[in-house]
């Protein structure tokens, strides 16, 4: 995980979050919370979001 960047501050991964979140909750059939999705979300696709966004305002 790309530790450099706090994904957390940024309002559009949080966002981005959210939505993973639905999606992952609907396809089990429960509740993932917040939590799960989030670290999922930054693993799966944080670095490439870092990367094709730019996003470098929150980097350590």
């Amino acid at each position: 995980m790309d530790k450099s960047y706090n994904y957390l501050k940024d309002p559009r991964v949080l966002d981005e979050i959210r939505k993973h979140k639905w999606i992952e909750s609907e396809k089990s059939n429960r509740e993932i919370g917040f939590a799960s999705a989030a670290v999922e979300w930054i693993i799966k696709y944080g670095p490439q979001w870092k990367q094709y966004h730019g996003a470098s305002q929150f980097d350590a």
